[in-house]
């Protein structure tokens, strides 16, 4: 694998992290847990975290906390996500009989697309008409199974 690889799945994945719950770790031992709401990676040589509802180590807790990337350890993430784009993909594709190419998964936005025309994210299904309908349905169906797992 490339370096200009790695580094692309890693900013995909911290991406993905975004709306989750992390804890961060400080170079000092320090913690910080909360709900990831920002990130900036435009400097390669550091990557800065917006935590929002974080709590510290010692046990307060703060509205928003802006981390310099220098200061960071580990990124712990707490929570796995409750939608998996490809399992959605095959649960649609199985369910609705869809044609080879009619679903479409782009990995780094965790998306999936139906006929390039109706996008399924973990937040639910764009698109309008009686497909979409219908896409919004299995969406509540794979959602509801992911939450009682």
């Amino acid at each position: 694998m490339s370096v200009q690889r790695a580094v692309k799945n890693l900013i995909t994945e911290l991406a993905n992290l975004v709306d989750s719950n992390i804890i961060v770790k400080l170079v000092d031992g320090s913690t910080y847990e909360g709900k990831l709401v920002g990130i900036d990676i435009s400097d390669r040589l550091a990557l800065h975290l917006i935590l929002e509802n974080a709590r510290s180590s010692d046990g307060k807790t703060y509205y928003k906390v802006f981390i310099n990337g220098s200061r960071i350890s580990e990124i712990i993430c707490v929570e796995r996500p409750l939608f998996e784009p490809e399992e959605f993909a095959s649960f649609i594709q199985q369910k609705l009989n869809l044609p080879p190419g009619a679903v479409k998964i782009i990995k780094e936005t965790r998306t999936v697309y139906v006929y390039d025309k109706f996008k399924i994210t973990e937040n639910g299904v764009e698109g309008a008409g009686g497909l979409a309908s219908k896409l919004y349905s299995l969406w509540q169906e794979y959602m509801e199974s992911k939450r009682r797992k």
